[in-house]
C-alpha cells in the first residue's frame, strides 16, 4: 500500500558558516525546525563538504572535517566570492563553486526525511544576508534540478525572513512597531520595521541601523560581560528610546553566553523580547506558507530589497475602451519578473510608462522615446516591450520592432533603456500625445489569405489596414465561412464574427459590413473611415465597364498579370462594341496603357508596344509616351521611336532626358556595382560548394518577391 506524499513548505537559510532548515508543520500550525541527527535544538548545520576521490561520493556537515583522511578532501567557504571567483581550489582539485553549493544544498535537504519520511519539498525559499545576482540564477536552477516548480521557489534576505517571521506571530506582538538586532562576527545591526495601518493591506517598511561602533564583529569574544552589558544598554536607549516598539528579536552568536543582564530588562520593559538562532529559517518557512497558501496579500505587504517598490502600468487602447496594463505590482520579487506586452504605436513614438509608488502613493510618468523608429505608415509599428529588472529600484525596457505582419516584415531596431523608477525625476512639461492600441492575444499566428492579392493578415488591426489601403480590391466575397472561422476561432473575436455574419445574412452592402468592422475595431479615425465609406460609394456608383477595369487594375497591382490581360481585354472588347459611349476618351487610354504595363511585366514588349500607342493617341499621356518610347528602344524599332517623337510636341531637349534615362538604367543593370548581378555572380560562381542550392533558390524566390512587388 503506497504511502501519502507530505507536500512540504520549506525555508532555507544559506549561510557561508552554518546553514539551517525549517518546515512548516500543518498539523501543529506551527513550523519545525530540523535538527542534526541525534542533537535536539541543535539546527546549524556546517556549510561543508568532503569528496572522496576514490569513489566520488559526498558528505556534509558535521561529517564533513578537515582530517577525515587521505582519500578525502575537504571544502569549506564555497559561498565566499560566489560571483567573482567562481571556482575555488581544495586538495589537488578545482571545484566549480557552484555545483559544491548544489551538492550541499542537495544532501542537507535529505534531513528532511527524518521528520517527514514521506514528504516532498512544494515551496522553497531560500534566505541569506545578502544574494548576487549569479547566486540568485544558480539557486533558481537548482530549484528544478531538486524538483521543484519555477513558480515553487523563492529567494529573499534575511530582512525579507524577518519580516515574514514577525508578521506571522499573533498581532499582539506587532501592534506596533517590531525591531531586531543582529549581533554576530560582522558587528550589531539594527532593522526597524514600520508598521502602517493607514494602507489595506497593512504595509511593513524595514530600516537599517549600522550599530558596529557600539559593538564591533570581534568584542562578544573579547570583551567582559559586563562592558558587553553596559554598551549594548546604550544602544538600547539610543535606538529604542523614542520609538513605539512591540517586540525585540535578538539573534546571532553574540548574544550567546549569559552577559545580557540590564540591557535586557531595560529592552524588554513594556516590550516584549525573544532571542533566538533560526528566526531567519523560520521566517523564510512562513514564506513558503504564505505563498503556497495565498495569504500574503490578504494580510500584509512587507517591502524590502528584493521587492519592487512601484508598480508599473501603461495606459492603452482595444477597441473603443481605454483601460491600463499593469507591467509590475508593488511587492513583486525583482529577480522573478519578466514582463512582455505588445502595442501599436498610433501617433507617437513615445511610450508614456506610469510609475506610483506604492507607500505614498504618489505618480509619474516616465516618456520612453524611440529614436528612428522604422519609416512606415501611421499605425503599422508594433513593438514587444520587455521589462525586467537588475535589483528593488533598477529596469531594464527593451522593445523590439515587430513590424506589421506580411505587410511591413519586423526589422532588428531596439530600443533599450535603463531605469531607475524609484528615483526618477519626472518633468511636468511631458503632454502625451497619440495612443497606443493593444495587441489583441491569440494561441497561434494563423493568417487570412487574400486571394487575389496573395497577402496575409495576422491580425484584426492589420486586417482594417489591408481593407483600408486595398479598398478598390475588397468585395463582400472575401466575408465569407473561412474568414469567419479565422475571425472567430483564431483570432478569439466571437461578437465580431457573430455580428458580421449576422449582416451577410441580413443582405448588407459592403458599406455597412466595413463601418461596422472599423467601428469596433476602432483602429482608424472617424475622418478616415468617413473617408473610405465616401470611396465605397463612388464605387458603388460605377457602370459595369468601369468596375471591371478595376478589377484588372486590382490583378494588375497584385502581380497576377495573365488575369490582369484577360480582364483589360474583356474591358476593351465593351468599349468598342457596347459601352463606348458610357466611358470618356482618357478611360479608353487608360485601360490600353495598363494593358501595356501588363504585357511589359511578362517581356511581351510587341504587344505592349502596340498598346502604348493606342493609349497615347488616345489620352496623350507622357507618361503613355515615355512607355512607347522605351519599349521601341527595347525592341530596336527605330521606325516606332522617331514616329512617335515626330508625331508629338516634344522638345528635343525632353527626348535626350528620356533617351539618357533608358540608357543610364541599361547599363547599371549590366554595371558590375549592380547588388543584383553581384548577387548572381557571387552565386553561381562557384555551383559546387556546400550550400549552393539553398543560396541559390534562396536568392530566386527574394528576386521573384522584389519584382512582383
Amino acid at each position: 500500500m503506497s504511502e501519502t506524499v507530505t507536500k512540504l513548505w520549506t525555508g532555507y537559510d544559506l549561510g557561508n558558516t552554518y546553514s539551517q532548515i525549517s518546515c512548516y508543520n500543518e498539523r501543529k500550525n506551527d513550523v519545525d525546525s530540523i535538527c542534526l541527527p541525534g542533537k535536539k535544538n541543535a539546527y546549524e548545520i556546517p556549510t561543508r563538504l568532503c569528496f572522496n576521490k576514490k569513489d566520488g561520493t559526498w558528505v556534509f556537515g558535521e561529517d564533513a572535517v578537515p582530517d577525515k583522511g587521505r582519500e578525502w578532501i575537504f571544502v569549506k567557504d564555497f559561498l565566499v566570492d560566489y560571483e567573482a571567483v567562481p571556482q575555488i581550489m581544495a586538495g589537488d582539485q578545482v571545484f566549480e563553486k557552484k555545483e559544491l553549493l548544489y551538492e550541499f544544498i542537495r544532501l542537507s535537504l535529505e534531513l528532511i526525511r527524518r521528520y517527514y519520511p514521506h514528504g516532498q519539498v512544494q515551496w522553497l525559499t531560500f534566505t541569506s544576508r545578502s544574494f548576487s545576482k549569479t547566486l540568485i540564477d544558480d539557486l533558481m536552477e537548482f530549484g528544478t534540478r531538486l524538483g521543484v516548480s519555477p513558480g515553487c521557489l523563492k529567494i529573499q534576505t534575511h530582512v525579507a525572513s524577518y519580516e515574514n517571521y514577525a508578521l506571522c506571530q499573533p498581532k499582539e506582538l506587532w501592534s506596533h512597531d517590531v525591531g531586531l538586532f543582529e549581533y554576530d562576527e560582522n558587528g550589531l545591526i539594527y532593522c526597524h520595521l514600520s508598521i502602517s495601518r493607514k494602507h489595506s493591506p497593512v504595509v511593513v517598511v524595514p530600516s537599517l541601523l549600522d550599530l558596529s561602533a557600539y559593538l564591533g564583529g570581534s568584542d562578544y569574544k573579547t570583551l567582559a560581560p559586563p562592558e558587553l552589558d553596559r554598551r549594548f544598554l546604550d544602544v538600547i536607549k539610543e535606538v529604542l528610546g523614542k520609538r513605539n516598539v512591540s517586540t525585540i528579536y535578538l539573534v546571532g552568536e553574540g548574544f550567546d553566553g549569559d552577559w545580557l543582564n540590564l540591557s535586557i530588562k531595560t529592552m524588554c520593559s513594556n516590550r516584549k523580547g525573544f532571542i533566538g538562532q533560526n528566526l531567519f529559517s523560520k521566517g523564510a518557512c512562513y514564506t513558503s506558507m504564505l505563498e503556497a497558501t495565498q495569504k500574503k496579500n490578504q494580510q500584509f505587504i512587507a517591502l524590502c530589497d528584493e521587492m519592487i517598490p512601484v508598480s508599473i502600468y501603461i495606459s492603452v487602447n482595444r477597441g473603443r475602451e481605454r483601460f491600463t496594463v499593469d507591467l509590475v505590482k508593488a511587492g513583486s520579487d525583482w529577480y522573478n519578473l519578466q514582463e512582455n506586452v505588445e502595442f501599436i504605436m498610433d501617433g507617437t513614438d513615445t511610450v508614456p510608462l506610469h510609475v506610483r509608488d506604492f507607500v505614498s502613493n504618489k505618480e509619474k510618468v516616465i516618456p520612453l522615446k524611440l529614436e528612428n523608429m522604422p519609416d512606415r505608415p501611421n499605425r503599422t509599428t508594433r513593438i514587444r516591450m520587455h521589462l525586467e529588472f537588475e535589483d528593488a529600484n533598477i529596469c531594464q525596457v527593451i522593445m523590439e520592432d515587430q513590424g506589421f505582419g506580411a505587410l511591413y516584415p519586423a526589422t532588428d531596431k531596439t530600443w533599450k533603456m535603463r531605469l531607475n523608477v524609484t528615483e526618477y525625476q519626472a518633468s511636468n512639461d511631458f503632454i502625451p500625445e497619440g495612443r497606443l492600441i493593444l495587441n489583441r492575444e491569440v494561441a497561434e499566428a494563423v493568417p487570412f489569405y487574400f486571394h487575389i492579392s496573395g497577402m496575409k493578415v495576422y491580425s484584426v488591426e492589420e486586417l482594417c489596414y489591408y481593407i483600408y489601403e486595398n479598398i478598390y480590391a475588397v468585395t463582400l466575397d472575401i466575408f465569407g465561412e473561412d474568414f469567419f472561422y479565422w475571425l472567430e476561432k483564431k483570432m478569439n473575436e466571437p461578437v465580431l464574427a457573430k455580428s458580421l455574419k449576422n449582416l451577410i445574412k441580413a443582405g448588407a452592402s459592403l458599406k455597412e459590413v466595413v463601418r461596422y468592422l472599423m467601428n469596433f475595431t476602432d483602429y482608424y479615425s472617424q475622418e478616415e473611415c468617413k473617408k473610405l465609406l465616401g470611396i465605397i460609394d463612388d464605387l458603388s456608383r460605377q457602370n459595369p465597364t468601369e468596375a471591371k477595369k478595376l478589377m484588372a487594375d486590382n490583378y494588375i497591382r497584385y502581380c497576377r498579370y495573365v488575369e490582369a490581360i484577360a480582364c483589360y481585354c474583356d474591358v476593351i472588347y465593351e468599349m468598342e462594341h457596347v459601352s463606348g459611349d458610357d466611358v470618356t476618351r482618357d478611360f479608353k487610354g487608360d485601360t490600353w496603357h495598363n494593358l501595356g504595363v501588363a504585357y511589359t511585366r511578362l517581356m511581351n514588349f510587341q504587344n505592349a508596344r502596340d498598346c502604348f500607342i493606342k493609349a497615347w493617341h488616345l489620352n496623350q499621356n507622357e507618361g503613355s509616351l515615355k512607355c512607347l518610347l522605351w519599349t521601341a528602344k527595347l525592341l530596336g524599332d527605330e521606325t516606332t521611336f522617331f514616329d512617335a517623337v515626330e508625331n508629338s510636341s516634344m522638345e528635343q531637349d525632353e527626348v535626350e532626358a528620356i533617351v539618357n534615362e533608358f540608357d543610364q538604367v541599361e547599363a547599371d543593370s549590366k554595371s558590375d556595382k549592380n547588388e543584383k548581378m553581384k548577387a548572381v555572380h557571387d552565386i553561381f560562381e562557384d555551383k559546387t560548394g556546400e550550400g549552393y542550392r539553398e543560396r541559390r533558390d534562396a536568392y530566386l524566390s527574394g528576386l521573384k518577391q522584389w519584382y512582383r512587388g
